[in-house]
């Protein structure tokens, strides 16, 4: 890790599940056709959501008086997710400095702990000053 890079907590894995009804919606709302009960590639993307890890995320950038824009995402996979299958997420994060973003790093892993997939989500962090100052003008 970099001089400008910092490393954020984010705490122990938490348990997920592919929840079919909210895996069909998903792919409804990203025009992602589906072959039986096939889960969207990107959607591990709502577990961000979930309350321990958003709050994480509001709380970075209320830190750093910025608003998230999401950036990229990236996913790769050993194993297709599976529609209602528990699974262990776990998150690692970075604060970046130039540009400022915010980096996110999970893994996740079946009940045996094997290895699942990974994906990356990276959120731009825009300063809320910045954001002022180009209002003013």
């Amino acid at each position: 890790m970099g001089s400008e890079e910092i490393a954020i907590d984010f705490g122990p894995p938490t348990e997920v599940v592919v929840d079919a009804t909210l895996a069909e919606a998903f792919a409804r709302e990203t025009g992602v056709r589906l072959k039986g009960k096939a889960t969207p590639l990107a959607y591990p993307a709502v577990w961000l959501a979930q309350p321990r890890l958003r709050e994480k995320i509001a709380k970075i950038c209320a830190e750093a008086d910025a608003l998230p824009v999401h950036e990229s995402q990236r996913f790769t996979y050993e194993t297709p997710l599976r529609q209602d299958v528990r699974y262990l997420l776990a998150v690692a994060a970075r604060r970046e400095a130039r540009p400022a973003r915010l980096v996110l790093d999970a893994t996740l892993s079946d009940s045996r702990g094997a290895s699942v997939g990974r994906f990356e989500t990276v959120l731009r962090l825009v300063s809320r000053a910045d954001l002022a100052k180009k209002g003013d003008a």
